[in-house]
């Protein structure tokens, strides 16, 4: 069927082919009811394809639906139909949901059915009222990391509900003063407030890719809590972790526990990232994954590397000039060859390193990495007081930066107070063990 015009009639509707339902309401594509991870240009041209099959889109009409006309090499469209297959599991050799006609366009394979949803119809999966109060809203995942902490539970504990709730409150605003996430306030969180839920359940109805759960257990004086961070699209836990505790101490404990938490949750989100960056070709990066591919790099240690990781952060930049983080990476990279002496230009190392990392503040003076770069610019200027000062400012705005903990260590080491730069380098440690700095 042609259902182009039946799409555009009906722009929440639901499209099924193969084993495949495209929801258009959701902005998503699901098998046997879990979710495919598709980047928005990758679900787009999926839309495209569906809205007009079984007709053939040349490449001038995709880069009109697609990329709203602007230009498009053929090499663009080719690596973005390579993603859309990936998605899909289809091989180009035996294709089963996409054909490509080499100097013409791509074509839907199989039939496609359309089907109305109620306009009152609310998903068993969701709480009551979610399909009612999200009405048209956009949830499909967006280029920034997306998390949920939903409401740590007791078991039915209502004694120690206090403690669950403070410690889940505590998290969700931890996360949020990273800046590096897309969070899920709390009114919508806490809908997903009693009983298990399934992780694709959460993804579908808040549109995000990370959850975070826990639980208190209490057992005489000692308290027991469990928190698991898991990739709710791709249905894996990350990382996990159980913490032990006095229940006297529960106020301390909070605070610390919630350090540990973020600290790890945010390294592992890091990480998570720049491998999900990797599997995109290097035309199809956004500035998003242009700029966890520069970390990737970075991480690397190698002057080669370094080349390689500012032309990424170079692209993130160009991508969107408003992103902070991008400067930074820059920043870090030249702050690198002027440390180990890389280059034979260190004057114009430090001055660059300097100039970015000024670049990254002016951008968003809120942003813990700006303030660590411009830290870390001071510090190779011999400017100790002002390095200090801006790394606390990082480490204020995010106590669970343990990057920027060790960096203020390091700083306080120079400035030969050994006493609070062990305290910092130990905090790191701490917020994550296994760091490759």
């Amino acid at each position: 069927m042609n259902s182009a015009k039946a799409g555009a009639l009906c722009p929440q509707a639901i499209f099924e082919f193969a084993d495949l339902t495209l929801d258009a309401r959701q902005r998503a594509v699901f098998r046997d009811g879990v979710r495919l991870p598709l980047p928005k240009l990758t679900y787009e041209l999926l839309l495209a394809l569906v809205e007009t099959a079984p007709a053939l889109l040349t490449h001038d009409e995709l880069a009109e639906r697609v990329w709203r006309g602007r230009l498009v090499t053929p090499e663009t469209l080719t690596q973005r139909v390579l993603l859309l297959r990936r998605a899909l599991g289809d091989a180009a050799g035996s294709p089963r949901y996409l054909r490509v006609v080499r100097g013409l366009g791509c074509q839907l394979i199989p039939p496609v059915g359309m089907r109305r949803p109620p306009s009152s119809s609310i998903s068993a999966a969701q709480p009551d009222g979610v399909a009612g109060l999200a009405g048209n809203i956009d949830l499909s995942l967006p280029a920034q990391p997306s998390i949920v902490v939903l409401p740590f539970d007791t078991d039915g504990d209502a004694e120690h509900r206090n403690v669950a709730l403070g410690l889940t409150h505590d998290v969700m605003t931890r996360i949020a003063r990273t800046r590096a996430f897309f969070v899920i306030a709390r009114g919508s969180a806490f809908r997903f407030a009693s009983g298990s839920h399934e992780l694709h359940d959460v993804s579908r109805v808040l549109g995000v890719r990370y959850v975070v759960q826990g639980d208190v257990r209490v057992s005489g004086s000692g308290m027991h809590i469990n928190v698991a961070l898991a990739d709710a699209v791709e249905g894996r836990e990350l990382w996990a972790d159980s913490f032990h505790r006095k229940l006297e101490h529960v106020f301390e404990a909070q605070e610390e526990i919630t350090d540990l938490v973020v600290g790890a949750i945010s390294m592992e989100v890091e990480l998570a990232e720049r491998q999900r960056a990797l599997l995109e070709t290097p035309v199809s990066l956004d500035a998003w994954s242009a700029y966890h591919r520069g970390c990737w790099h970075m991480y690397r240690f190698t002057p080669q590397d370094y080349e390689q990781a500012e032309r990424y952060f170079e692209l993130a930049a160009r991508l969107d000039p408003n992103s902070a983080r991008a400067f930074a990476g820059l920043s870090f990279v030249h702050w690198q060859r002027a440390f180990f002496e890389l280059s034979p230009d260190r004057a114009g190392e430090i001055a660059r390193a300097f100039e970015l990392a000024l670049q990254s503040y002016s951008i968003n003076p809120n942003e813990p990495l700006a303030h660590w770069a411009l830290g870390r610019a001071h510090l190779l200027r011999g400017e100790m007081d002002a390095s200090i000062a801006e790394l606390g400012a990082a480490t204020a705005l995010n106590p669970s930066f343990a990057v920027g903990q060790y960096t203020l260590g390091f700083a306080l080491m120079q400035a030969g107070d050994t006493v609070r730069a062990i305290e910092m380098a130990d905090k790191a440690r701490r917020l994550s063990p296994y760091d490759p700095m």
